[in-house]
């Protein structure tokens, strides 16, 4: 999903040592993608809304939070450069998250002064970056490192926890005019930056939102003087000093405009929603973001970019998000919770009955299954989005599937039971990446509660008169099978399965990659290394909450 950009965003962000332009070079996968892959669109920064705010400053006297002062900005004579990312997606909080490994992983209980204290509390996304190294945690960390390739250890060498010079070198890759040993004196461990909406045209550009950045500093008077500096040499830089943050944004009207809806609405902290959606965010996390969709469908501009790219007919989106990125012992984690999330009036509710044993559906498939998917409670799930209407399916589109399946003699919905079962496992096994591998399909179907006979005539059909070999279908106990290939014991007692999907029993859905199986041998020296990804999808509270998670769990130190 993209946003319109904003005018002017400032390209800042905590530059890791050594940033890589290919993952295996020393870093970890973007949570699970295997080495060679390029990162996924969760490590990247997203384009994001343009800024609007409305202008003035606090009335009655200074802003909250104490005296400011700010660099005014002078025309330059050029034009201004592109360098402002204001956070303003639910991926946000992972954003800093593609460097070494042990910035990716500093652990932190984000201690000492927020940035929502200072950001204000009408805003509709928001995210945050502590790099401080939580002690506490150091356990988990040590494990986890124990369990990275060991190419990879090889090539990052010993981290030292220096995460002050991270945030020096981000800052000065967006300010190459500022010396980093300057910049190293004054700048804190912290960054957040939050999006809201305003009327101010001046502020937002005519674009309905504008944003700004809180990066924490421990010497506010010699931020303020650095930041003056480069404010005289930049005329899309404006800040001011509050608390134990630099305000920063692309002009003085956006930072005039913060000042008053902090007024208005208080900042993002003391808002309830935000908090209480925050509330429930692992422990641990070293980046946080959040962001209200209801809020961003408000905004004209963001709601026509977001609209475009959803199917054509849907309604109003609506709902919260948080999004976080974690370290335990096992496996890097990241994780997104969203409330309340309705897409033309339908909600998760559909998915919310189904009792969570997706994980242990895919336990009984072979144990050298490469890739999985696991379900349960899929055949009332999908009965009752049928009858409702199947999202995102047209009534014409449902309709023609409903006649191709009649046709095979697999009636609907009376069939779905007996297709799907209880709970559901596709495994594929036996995978061959390497070149002129064969590219006969190997898999094993696993319905509980399942109709062989419904199966059988799917499988018949499927396969044609002509067919010289179909899957075979055959029972387990109370589960149908359908196979083709061959497989011996049981997923759930291999290490790496157990270690990757530990604590998701819940889950109504979920996701397996064998990345020991599926990672090429001529990519990396010891695919056997790099352990395996899982994914979870859990829905509880009637619906209401819906939580994704995505994992990573090394397995070199095994």
């Amino acid at each position: 999903m993209s946003y319109p950009d904003p005018p002017q965003q400032p390209q800042w962000q905590p530059q890791q040592p050594g940033q890589p332009g290919q993952p295996g070079q020393g870093y970890p996968p973007p949570y699970g993608a295997a080495p060679g892959q390029q990162y996924p669109p969760q490590h990247q920064q997203p384009p994001y809304p343009q800024h609007g705010a409305p202008g003035g400053g606090a009335p009655g006297g200074p802003p909250y939070g104490g005296q400011y002062s700010g660099g005014q900005m002078p025309p330059s004579g050029g034009g201004r450069r592109n360098r402002w990312l204001i956070p303003a997606a639910a991926g946000v909080a992972v954003v800093v998250m593609a460097g070494t490994v042990w910035a990716t992983v500093s652990l932190v209980d984000f201690g000492g002064p927020q940035p929502e204290t200072v950001l204000p509390g009408n805003a509709i996304a928001f995210g945050k970056v502590d790099l401080a190294i939580d002690g506490s945690q150091a356990i988990e960390l040590l494990q986890f490192v124990d369990r990275l390739p060991q190419e990879m250890l090889e090539e990052m060498g010993e981290p030292d926890g220096d995460t002050s010079s991270m945030m020096a070198e981000g800052f000065v890759e967006a300010f190459p005019e500022a010396d980093q040993a300057d910049v190293e004196e004054w700048i804190g461990q912290g960054v957040g930056g939050a999006v809201w909406p305003t009327d101010d045209e001046e502020a937002a550009e005519g674009a309905g939102v504008t944003g700004a950045i809180a990066l924490s500093v421990t010497d506010g008077a010699l931020a303020e003087e650095q930041l003056s500096t480069l404010a005289s040499q930049n005329d899309d830089l404006a800040f001011e000093i509050v608390d134990d943050f630099a305000l920063m944004s692309y002009s003085e009207a956006a930072i005039a405009d913060l000042n008053r809806q902090v007024e208005d609405y208080g900042p993002l902290d003391e808002s309830d929603t935000f908090s209480g959606d925050l509330a429930d965010v692992p422990g641990g996390s070293v980046a946080v973001g959040w962001t209200d969709l209801g809020g961003l469908m408000a905004v004209e501009e963001i709601a026509r970019d977001i609209e475009s790219e959803l199917p054509s007919g849907s309604g109003a989106l609506s709902g919260r998000a948080t999004a976080s990125v974690r370290i335990d012992g096992d496996y890097l984690e990241a994780r997104m919770d969203v409330f309340g999330f309705e897409v033309d009036q339908a909600d998760l509710s559909w998915l919310a009955e189904s009792p969570g044993a997706s994980v242990g559906a895919m336990g009984d498939l072979p144990e050298n299954t490469v890739m999985a998917f696991g379900g349960t409670g899929l055949d009332q799930a999908v009965t009752s989005a049928y009858e409702d209407g199947i999202p995102f399916l047209s009534r014409g589109e449902q309709t023609e599937m409903e006649q191709e399946l009649n046709a095979m003699g697999v009636p609907v919905p009376d069939s779905f039971s007996g297709l799907l079962g209880t709970s559901t496992a596709f495994g594929a096994t036996d995978m061959d990446f390497s070149p002129g591998g064969s590219d006969e399909a190997a898999f094993e179907y696993r319905a509980v509660g399942g109709e062989e006979q419904v199966l059988n005539t799917l499988i018949e059909e499927m396969a044609g008169p002509y067919a010289t070999s179909a899957p075979q279908v055959r029972t387990d106990g109370d589960t149908v099978v359908v196979s083709n290939g061959s497989g011996g014991g049981r997923l759930a007692d291999d290490e790496v399965f157990q270690q990757t999907m530990q604590e998701m029993d819940d889950a109504v859905l979920a996701g397996y990659v064998d990345l020991r199986q599926a990672v090429p041998a001529e990519e990396v020296s010891a695919p056997d290394e790099w352990g395996a990804v899982g994914v979870a999808l859990s829905v509880t509270d009637g619906g209401e909450r819906a939580s994704f998670e995505l994992r990573w769990a090394p397995s070199g130190g095994e």
